[in-house]
């Protein structure tokens, strides 16, 4: 027969278990290891083997890439396809989670790939004037750092892709993200720093 005693003692205990789950969980969404920025910049260097007007080619439809995902604008959507991928040439899109659409081959399914993006992920933004490019012919690859800006934090990721030349404008043929960070272990919750970070982020 449990006591009153031992009714609280037993309360007590779900207590804290309940909330150091719910710490660790909000940990794991928006707590994760980064490489400092000063080592993620000297990874661009030096900046590929492409000829410089290769590369400035290059960087020009990475921009105009970067720029159709900060203006988002769903009307656009068809000019921005029709500028940067061929409709006729087999593309892939990977996205950084291991949903089924987040692998998108073709020209319609990438489309949809990137619309989803204009309308449920954060704010991409990708160090363009950066990127290592390389090239052998009629084809490049290139790899950057960026980071995706949610309301209140932001998540390092990488770009790296593969374009070919069409006259004198580059496309792209294949495309890839990935987040660059890890997952916060376990051992996380029980130290302070964790819970000091997510103070500094429900200030932001």
């Amino acid at each position: 027969m449990l006591t009153r005693r031992n009714t609280l003692i037993l309360s007590s205990g779900l207590g804290l278990a309940l909330c150091s789950f719910a710490g660790g969980y909000v940990a794991s969404i928006h707590l994760h290891s980064t490489l400092p920025e000063m080592v993620r910049a000297q990874r661009l260097q030096p900046p590929g083997d492409a000829t410089p007007d290769v590369r400035q080619g290059v960087l020009a439809t990475l921009q105009e890439f970067q720029a159709g995902y900060v203006a988002r604008n769903p009307g656009e959507l068809d000019q921005f396809m029709a500028q940067l991928f061929d409709p006729n040439v087999d593309t892939l899109a990977l996205g950084t989670e291991g949903a089924t659409n987040e692998w998108a081959r073709g020209y319609a399914p990438v489309k949809s790939f990137i619309q989803r993006d204009w309308q449920y992920w954060g704010d991409l933004r990708l160090d363009v004037e950066h990127a290592d490019v390389w090239a052998m012919g009629d084809i490049a690859w290139v790899a950057t750092d960026g980071a995706v800006h949610f309301a209140r934090s932001k998540r390092p990721l990488r770009f790296t892709a593969i374009l070919t030349r069409e006259g004198n404008h580059w496309i792209f043929r294949q495309m890839q993200f990935q987040w660059d960070d890890s997952e916060p272990s376990d051992g996380d919750v029980l130290h302070g720093r964790t819970y000091l970070r997510l103070l500094e982020l429900g200030r932001q």
